[in-house]
């Protein structure tokens, strides 16, 4: 018993001799504190010289090029260094009189323990007597999604003519944060053209066909607002229009109050043609890219024996080959267009040429000259023979899926090569396994290479399908073996249906909108167009619909998923969405997006009712 007693002290004594970590405070949340700067915040008669930045601990420079913005833009970026607890701001430039200088830091500014930054942090100089303080804010969205858009610069020019974009660097800029928001702020009184622009390049410049834009139609004029209060007073408490405002770390009252010899009351009576608002104009962009009207060709390519990829830039119309070097015989080629027309598959028998020599026409335009080898590359494996094969017929049948057929979808088979021959004495198709139906199918493209069964199928059947062998032909002189199809059809309960009732706007002559259930008012000759769109959550199209009149609309065999809807102004009747063109002055076609998600269920009808008359 007492040598169990010393073995338990023993291991007691061991365990309090063990030597633990101590675990410390709670973690520092707490962003770095400016104490003090040379020269102060929003100090004017700003000669360019060096800028120090003090804080209350250790601090560090974090995505600072992605980062620091200054408004106007420099030639050349400051360059800025961290000293101990400080940053230094070195400015080469020569700055502009009488100008206010906005060096707004983002979130690059963080403490070295735990990396937390001074939100948005700015430092304001003027090379005047005094510090501009009006400002404009608002919103960018994508124009086709209605989705904020960030990190796109929204700019100011004071020089006003079309091609300024293009041309000049802006006066004025800031960048938009996750919700699409910007705000800026210190700018002098005047019209601007403001300009949105998600820049690729980073030269402040629209001169990429690849960048996307958006603009206000008229000219903008800053405000001065008393009351905006600070960041934190106007995300928790301001509303316009309804929405949140957020805006960058801006405390207009507290940078009017710096203002050397000057008050609140006599910087407003210096802006005598302002009017003190309680609420600032909020400005919303668009975002779009323009149509690249200058078409050429983006490649050309050899994809296997007998077919050749051509891309284009933009749809083609009607394209036409010669060639330069030996001229082709009339019908040597099938053309194959993609849906969108800027891409196309030639498929050619010639097999006595090594190369061709082609000039490349849309109608009666010449688009380029291409030489193309006509030598495919055939990898194979180190150490083995590569092997002669005969001509396979390669079918699919793109409408299958687990043996399942949609019952509303014509059953489809789709050959890897155009057909050249079609023997429909050859195919065979029963229902219930046993009971023969007659067969008719029909090509549905002009490179015959999608076969479609034209007959009604019946819903929750089983059918069977054979083609015998020979029954079809490509233009290689391919055939197929013996191929069997055998699938059960799907029925209406297996399916979900969204039912949406939409009250649409009229646009009559002078463009003033009505609602189109006001008896009152009489129709116009001929009604807004509109697209009604049935999206998945990434915005691509699943059914669309060209409506005229409010009315309820279904959307039918869906499957269990979250969709959403959209409308579209279609003001040209093309029956699609046209983007906008800056220098003609046309805003992309405007479009409504349901604000919620729609939930389909199998076997149920979802019904959506969405009055679109008042926006």
């Amino acid at each position: 018993m007492r040598r169990l007693t010393y073995i338990v002290i023993a291991i007691l004594l061991a365990a309090c001799a063990n030597i633990v970590a101590p675990t410390g405070g709670p973690i520092d949340e707490d962003p770095p504190v400016v104490l003090r700067s040379t020269p102060p915040n929003y100090s004017t008669y700003y000669k360019g010289q060096d800028v120090r930045i003090f804080f209350d601990e250790f601090v560090e420079l974090k995505n600072l090029r992605q980062n620091l913005l200054v408004s106007p833009p420099l030639q050349n970026d400051p360059e800025v260094r961290v000293r101990g607890r400080s940053i230094i701001m070195s400015v080469a430039d020569t700055l502009m009189e009488k100008t206010t200088y906005n060096f707004f830091f983002g979130e690059s500014i963080v403490d070295i323990t735990e990396g937390n930054a001074i939100p948005n942090f700015q430092f304001v100089v003027s090379t005047g007597s005094y510090v501009d303080s009006l400002s404009v804010m608002g919103n960018v969205k994508n124009a086709l999604t209605l989705e904020p858009e960030e990190g796109v610069f929204v700019m100011l020019y004071d020089d006003v003519f079309d091609s300024v974009p293009m041309l000049q660097r802006p006066v004025y800029l800031s960048k938009t944060d996750k919700e699409g928001n910007f705000f800026i702020s210190n700018m002098r009184d005047g019209e601007y053209l403001m300009f949105a622009l998600k820049d690729v390049n980073s030269n402040y410049l629209y001169d990429s066909p690849d960048e996307m834009i958006g603009f206000v139609d008229s000219l903008i004029k800053p405000e001065f607002t008393a009351h905006l209060g600070s960041e934190k007073e106007m995300a928790e408490t301001d509303t316009l229009n309804g929405d949140s405002i957020a805006v960058t770390s801006i405390e207009p009252n507290d940078r009017v109050a710096e203002l050397p010899n000057d008050t609140l009351d006599n910087v407003a009576d210096s802006l005598p043609d302002l009017q003190m608002k309680s609420e600032i104009t909020r400005y919303e962009l668009f975002l779009f890219q323009e149509e690249d009207t200058l078409q050429r060709l983006m490649s050309s390519t050899l994809t296997r024996k007998g077919r050749i990829s051509f891309a284009f830039r933009a749809p083609v119309d009607s394209v036409h080959f010669i060639d330069y070097k030996d001229p082709l015989p009339e019908n040597w080629s099938i053309i194959e267009y993609n849906r969108n027309r800027d891409t196309l598959a030639v498929w050619f028998t010639e097999s006595d040429r090594d190369s061709l020599f082609l000039k490349v026409y849309d109608q009666e335009r010449l688009l380029d000259t291409v030489n193309i080898s006509l030598t495919v590359r055939t990898p194979r494996a180190r150490g083995t023979a590569q092997q002669e094969e005969g001509p396979v017929l390669n079918i699919s049948t793109p409408t299958l899926k687990a043996r399942k057929q949609p019952f509303f979808r014509s059953f489809e088979l789709v050959s890897q090569t155009p057909v050249l021959d079609f023997n429909a004495d050859s195919v065979q198709v029963f229902v219930s396994d046993s009971i023969p139906v007659e067969a008719e199918f029909e090509f549905t493209d002009n490179a015959k290479r999608r076969l479609h069964f034209k007959s009604f199928l019946e819903q929750d059947s089983t059918y069977l399908i054979r083609l015998l062998p020979g029954t079809l032909t490509d233009m290689f002189g391919a055939t197929n073996d013996t191929l069997s199809y055998s699938f059960r059809t799907t029925k209406r309960e297996d399916y979900g249906y969204i039912l949406a009732n939409i009250t649409l706007p009229v646009i009559v002559e002078d463009d003033t909108l009505i609602n189109d259930t006001i008896d009152t008012i009489e129709e116009p000759e001929q009604k807004k167009q509109f697209l009604l769109q049935l999206l998945t959550e990434k915005f691509e199209i699943v059914d669309e619909k060209i409506i005229t009149e409010s009315d309820i609309y279904q959307f039918e065999y869906l499957p269990a998923s979250t969709f959403r809807l959209r409308l579209v102004e279609d003001r040209n009747r093309n029956g699609m969405w046209d983007t906008g063109n800056y220098l003609d002055g046309v805003q992309p076609e405007k479009v409504y997006v349901y604000p919620d998600n729609i939930q389909s269920r199998l076997n149920w009808d979802v019904e959506v009712i969405w009055d679109i008359s008042g926006q």
